[in-house]
């Protein structure tokens, strides 16, 4: 029979051969253009032209354009394929558009009946792009057709519904466009149509509901809209229906009852509402039921759902649900995955859920349910997920959770409850996470055995009122990411077995009552991007083995007890964000070496006891945002380099007399002029030059700032007159210049400043009337403070301007007659 085969081919080719040259070209290019656009396959560079081309010339299997159409239609359409998606680009192209026979161009690409005919093409994960020809539609035996996992983009075509003996259809996970064609309601024995996570537009053909041997029906992560066919209800074979991540409304089809055979049903994180319908208790084979994050709504449904007695997942999580849970819940004993999360759920968990003990995953956070955690929850021998956080729970946390031995994850957090940690909880040994965070009477220690949990990568119980000590044994858990303990009561030392801990990134002590110095094992933590000690009472020094911490984004030391130098070692720290410093006794000269912290946003060094002349090496840090220099005993001038840090927003030199911490506070004295490059801080927010020994003019460049909210450049001894453009800082809210020399009249130009709320100019040698232009509308909410300036004459009342802000002319307001200025 082979002999036979190959003696036709061999015959048919010889008769080819036989054909002049034109005669074939000229029969090939009409069966060419006859399934082409012809202006496709005229174009240069086309597709089309470029296919046409190759069989033309290129092709050396010479085909009877007679005896072989067929075959000639199957390799043009082939080859137009080919180049349509950048077939040069495939990662695999083995013998493509050689003189082979096609059906073997790749076997793994094509697959042929006994005629030749393809009747598969396979090209998923290939790396294709362009779009897909509308060609294929003349492949009329093709079965199956995959490529899926690639870069196709373009519109799908209607001779897609030209093939009527398709099968399977799979093009998941490109960049398809465009509206999914009606004409796919003609493949009517297609059994599996996969067109998810494309870019999908327009409404579910209702034609769909043509395909009755349908068992695959996958049109999730795309932008389909408007309601759920009913008609996809008549697809009585359908074992998996996909149509999540859309934006589809309405309800769900009570349609969708009558789906016998349904397996899988997720039409999760769309827009549907209404209620569960009813009918959705006939689907008895079904095993997956997943409806999260929609606005679905709770009803008596609940215990009909109850009768999907194979279901093995249930989620109803983000929707609109309310009511209690139904305690005919329990009857689901096939339930390995119960998430009912982020709902409106309000009552305690019935005991019936303790029937459920194939339960792997049960998340119920974020809802308003009571109660005490069920005793029965250590029925749950196989459980690894136990969500709760976020709820109302109250009481103790019950004992038996340390039954739970394939445990991974334990959220408990924002709940009510009180009494201690069990330290039952030890022997959870598969545990990564432990969540037990924001119940304020929680109390009691934190449990030694912890330390036998091997696997935990993530310890929060932070804002808790735990007291005690650290247990050292925190330090065996070496698996250890984020160690989150902050807001307790905790006292003593940081254990210097934290310094085991090699793969903790996150590490947050801060507000407790922490004691001691700072280990200098913590030096050895490589891995570390946040450490948080603020708000302890740690004293001793900061210690110089930080400097191998290389990762270190957030160092936040503030409110401590902290005293010697700031170590030239934090130079070392290139990838530090936050430098946090404040309110300790802190003291010697600012490191110049800090100006090689390159991607610092925030340097918090007030309130400590440094000297010495403010760096001018800090100017060049390009992604400095707020500087906090104030309450130290630095001398010297103001850098005019600090005029080049582009990203600057907070700049406090000043005092701040609003706030006492734990020592006599110091004060700067920085002296000299204010520098006029400041204006170059095109993002400045807030300049605080206050309470300094500043001289010299107000710079009018000050006025091109125009991102300023609050200027204060009180108590100084600063002369000449107030810029007028000052009034140009139409974003500006406060304005201090009291307490200082400055004479001349006030501009009227500050009325332009209409977002004003505080202007002080007392304290200063100001003469003249008072513009009345500052009766400007606008102002009408502003406290205007001008007394102490002798040479200010004139009825002030028409600052009032009927309304009733307090405007201070003089210490008492006795010669302000309206009745809005009266303080």
């Amino acid at each position: 029979f082979a002999v036979i085969i190959i003696a036709v081919i061999v015959a048919t080719v010889s008769l080819a051969l036989t054909l002049p040259t034109h005669v074939r070209d000229r029969k090939l290019t009409s069966i060419m253009l006859e399934i082409s656009n012809q202006s496709s396959a005229k174009t240069l560079g086309e597709p089309q032209r470029r296919a046409m081309d190759w069989i033309l010339g290129k092709d050396n299997a010479h085909y009877d354009p007679e005896g072989n159409r067929a075959r000639i239609v199957q390799r043009y359409v082939l080859a137009t394929l080919y180049y349509s998606t950048l077939g040069s680009k495939w990662k695999q192209q083995k013998n493509m558009l050689s003189s082979h026979d096609e059906c073997y161009w790749d076997e793994h690409f094509f697959s042929c009946a006994n005629d030749g005919a393809i009747v598969v093409v396979q090209l998923g994960n290939n790396n294709l792009q362009g779009s897909l020809p509308s060609e294929i539609g003349h492949l009329t035996q093709l079965q199956h057709f995959a490529a899926g996992n690639n870069n196709i983009s373009g519109a799908l075509f209607p001779e897609l519904g030209s093939l009527t003996k398709l099968h399977v259809l799979n093009l998941t996970n490109n960049n398809v466009a465009g509206e999914i064609p009606e004409r796919l309601g003609d493949l009517t024995i297609l059994s599996a149509l996969d067109l998810s996570f494309n870019n999908l537009v327009g409404v579910i053909p209702t034609r769909l509901g043509n395909l009755k041997k349908l068992m695959l029906l996958h049109l999730s992560g795309n932008k389909l809209s408007s309601g759920v066919p009913t008609e996809l209800g008549n697809l009585q074979y359908l074992a998996e229906l996909e149509l999540s991540n859309n934006k589809l409304t309405g309800a769900i089809p009570s349609e969708f009852g009558r789906l016998q055979q349904l397996l899988s049903l997720n039409v999760s994180s769309n827009a549907l509402s209404g209620f569960i319908p009813t009918e959705l208790q006939f689907l008895r084979q079904l095993l997956s039921l997943d409806l999260h994050s929609n606005t679905i709504q709770f009803s008596q449904v609940m215990p009909e759902l109850c009768m999907l007695d194979q279901i093995t997942l249930l989620d109803l999580s983000f929707n609109g649900l309310f009511g209690t849970i139904f305690s005919e819940l329990g009857r689901l004993t096939k339930l390995t995955v119960l998430r009912l999360n982020d709902n409106q759920i309000i009552g305690t968990i019935p005991k019936e859920l303790g029937n459920l003990v194939q339960l792997q995953n049960l998340t119920l956070q974020n809802n308003k349910i009571s109660g005490m955690i069920p005793m029965e929850f250590q029925n749950y021998a196989q459980l690894q997920q136990l969500e709760l956080t976020k709820n109302s729970f109250s009481g103790t946390i019950p004992t038996v959770l340390g039954n739970l031995r394939n445990l991974r994850s334990l959220e408990l957090g924002y709940n009510q409850l009180n009494g201690t940690i069990p330290s039952e909880l030890g022997t959870l040994t598969m545990l990564k996470e432990m969540i037990v965070n924001y119940n304020p009477n929680l109390e009691g220690t934190i449990p030694s055995d912890l330390g036998n949990l091997k696997n935990l990568q993530k310890l929060s119980l932070e804002y808790n009122n735990l007291y005690g000590t650290i247990p050292s044994e925190i330090g065996n858990i070496t698996e250890l990411v984020d160690v989150l303990l902050e807001y307790n009561s905790l006292s003593g030392a940081i254990p210097t077995t934290l310094g085991n801990v090699k793969k903790i990134q996150i590490l947050r002590l801060n507000a407790n009552q922490l004691d001691g110095a700072i280990p200098s094992e913590l030096g050895g933590l490589a891995e570390l991007i946040d450490l948080s000690l603020f708000e302890n009472k740690l004293s001793g020094t900061i210690p110089s083995e930080f400097s191998f911490l290389n990762k270190l984004q957030y160092l936040r030391l503030l409110h401590n007890q902290l005293n010697g130098s700031i170590p030239n070692e934090l130079g070392d720290l290139t990838n530090i964000r936050e430098l946090h410093l404040r309110d300790n006794m802190l003291s010697g000269t600012i490191p110049s070496v800090l100006a090689s912290l390159a991607k610092i946003q925030s340097l918090w060094l007030d309130w400590n006891r440094l000297n010495g002349t403010i760096p001018s090496e800090l100017g060049g840090l390009p992604e400095l945002t707020n500087l906090q220099l104030n309450d130290n005993l630095l001398s010297g001038t103001i850098p005019s380099d600090f005029g080049n840090i582009p990203k600057l927003h907070y700049l406090w030199l000043g005092a701040n007399r609003t706030k006492l911490f734990n020592f006599t506070f110091g004060h700067n004295t920085l002296s000299g002029t204010i520098p006029s490059e400041l204006s170059r801080l095109t993002q400045l927010q807030y300049l605080y030059l206050n309470s300094l020994q500043l001289s010299g003019t107000i710079p009018s460049e000050l006025g091109s700032i125009s991102t300023l909210v609050d200027l204060r450049l009180d108590n100084n001894t600063l002369s000449g007159t107030i810029p007028s453009e000052l009034g140009n800082l139409g974003h500006l809210k406060k304005l201090s210049l009291n307490n200082n020399a400055l004479d001349g009249t006030v501009p009227s130009q500050l009325s332009k400043a209409v977002n004003l709320i505080l202007l002080d100019l007392a304290g200063n040698a100001l003469s003249g009337t008072v513009p009345r232009e500052l009766a400007n509308q606008d102002l009408s909410d502003a406290e205007i403070y001008l007394y102490n300036n002798d040479a200010l004459f004139g009825d002030f009342s028409f600052l009032c301007n009927g309304t009733n802000r307090t405007i201070y002319v003089n210490d008492t307001m006795e010669n302000v007659t309206c009745s809005c200025c009266v303080r």
